[in-house]
């Protein structure tokens, strides 16, 4: 499955982001489909209700928390397995930011 949105800019240009997902990749359980390597590169978001307790920020496991994948990538063949849109707008694959996801 691939997707590709467009996005207009405050000044008026336009930008694409697209997600990707393999229909032959079930997730981090499965061997890559490629080169059936079982080693990832993985991003996820996690957020959650936090608070106060003294002088210490905790995060509240008696409230909701949410994680969602952004990015999953083979660390042998570096084909991309899964990619959430927002992960354009986080981060430039091709360019200046390349270096956060070159691990």
């Amino acid at each position: 499955m691939n997707v590709q949105l467009e996005i207009t800019l405050q000044n008026g240009e336009t930008t694409h982001i697209s997600g990707s997902k393999r229909d032959d990749w079930q997730g981090l359980t499965d061997p890559c489909p490629e080169c059936r390597s079982c080693e990832f590169d993985h991003f996820r978001v996690t957020g959650g209700h936090y608070g106060k307790q003294g002088s210490s920020v905790i995060m509240r496991t008696d409230y909701w928390s949410v994680e969602q994948t952004l990015f999953t990538r083979c660390k042998s063949c570096n084909e991309i397995l899964f990619k959430h849109p927002a992960f354009d707008l986080l981060f430039d694959p091709d360019g200046e930011n390349n270096a956060v996801i070159e691990m």
